[in-house]
């Protein structure tokens, strides 16, 4: 199966989920670790390569190391970037526009990214998708336990 891209702006997810939303009103850094780790068990358990890009604070410094192909990549935007603007330079240099979808509820975002060829999706869309993926992989899980067991 050939790799799908999926380039999440975080705080836009955070912000939609009801449920990540009042988790960060009480704690922020709680909230992008509860997305982090969903992600993780997407990225670890399909054939998305998930790239998560926050927003960072005054001195945050962003990512620019090249990590493996199997790692989840978590960005940082620094004091003189926004999310954004890292995922518009991530499409329009990755020359594989077309395999990526973005993830935000940001209209503007996603009409600017369309133009240079990513698809787009929203936050809701992705928590229907980390379901799916969620009950295919138990399924196959299950698959393989009942066919492992000794007899």
């Amino acid at each position: 199966m050939s790799a799908r891209y999926l380039l999440v702006d975080g705080h836009s997810v955070i912000f939609a989920w009801p449920d990540l939303r009042a988790l960060h009103d009480r704690n922020r850094a709680a909230a992008r670790k509860a997305l982090v780790d969903q992600l993780q068990h997407l990225h670890d358990t399909t054939s998305w390569l998930v790239t998560l890009i926050l927003d960072g604070k005054l001195g945050t410094v962003s990512t620019t190391a090249r990590p493996n192909r199997s790692d989840m990549v978590i960005s940082y935007a620094t004091a003189d970037q926004t999310a954004d603007s890292i995922i518009e330079r991530l499409v329009a240099s990755s020359g594989l526009a077309g395999q990526i979808t973005v993830i935000t509820a940001d209209e503007a975002e996603k009409l600017t990214v369309e133009a240079l060829g990513a698809m787009t999706a929203s936050p809701d869309w992705l928590r229907a998708e980390m379901e799916r993926e969620g009950t295919a992989f138990t399924s196959d899980l299950d698959r393989v336990h009942r066919s492992a067991r000794w007899k």
